[in-house]
């Protein structure tokens, strides 16, 4: 469990994970700072939401197991130590509400990890993400997800200081949180002298 880390918190796994997703979401936007065009592919457009809404749900599952230690909840029979055995005990006793959307949640991530060339699509994935934050949010364990937006950026070509280099210019792509830069990827190209 991620969970056994001292310095993991649901909290910050939970931003960290929403703004790696929203810049999956985006990967088209990055074509186009080289090339001018996005495009959508077949194989990522499976791939990707596929692997975050199994991710989104190793979250759920850390973060439900330490809620439950640090409050006192212990698993006995007949509940199992596994996602599906803190669901149950949770629906049972009430502590989180939407028990039912959770455990089609759990269903879909075991179909998504065990049966070869299943996928879910963005939309499935942004449906059930809710469903996750709103447990985390009614146990405290997140705060609501901020307004997230995707940014991408080219500048322009300017002359370089740097032996060896006529011209260079940055790239950057990433996530803004209310605003401001959360999650950013940069380079720089380089074009050599002759």
């Amino acid at each position: 469990m991620a969970a056994d880390n001292e310095t993991w918190t649901p909290q910050e796994a939970w931003w960290r994970f929403r703004l790696e997703a929203e810049a999956a979401k985006h990967y088209p936007s990055s074509y186009a700072l080289y090339i001018g065009q996005t495009h959508r592919d077949i194989f990522l457009e499976a791939l990707l939401p596929t692997l975050l809404y199994i991710t989104a749900v190793a979250i759920l599952d850390d973060s439900l197991e330490l809620w439950m230690e640090q409050n006192g909840h212990q698993l006995r029979p007949p509940y199992r130590s596994d996602l599906n055995g803190r669901l149950e005990y949770l629906g049972d006793n009430r502590l989180v509400e939407h028990v039912i959307a959770l455990r089609a949640v759990r269903r879909e991530r075991n179909r998504l990890a065990h049966e070869p060339g299943t996928s879910c699509d963005w939309k499935r994935f942004g449906d059930d993400l809710s469903v996750i934050e709103k447990a985390l949010l009614s146990l405290g364990l997140v705060r609501p997800t901020p307004k997230l937006e995707y940014f991408s950026e080219r500048s322009a070509m300017e002359d370089s200081t740097e032996p060896g280099v006529k011209f260079s210019r940055r790239f950057s792509y990433g996530v803004k949180e209310n605003g401001q830069p959360a999650l950013e990827v940069a380079w720089t190209q380089k074009f050599l002298d002759d």
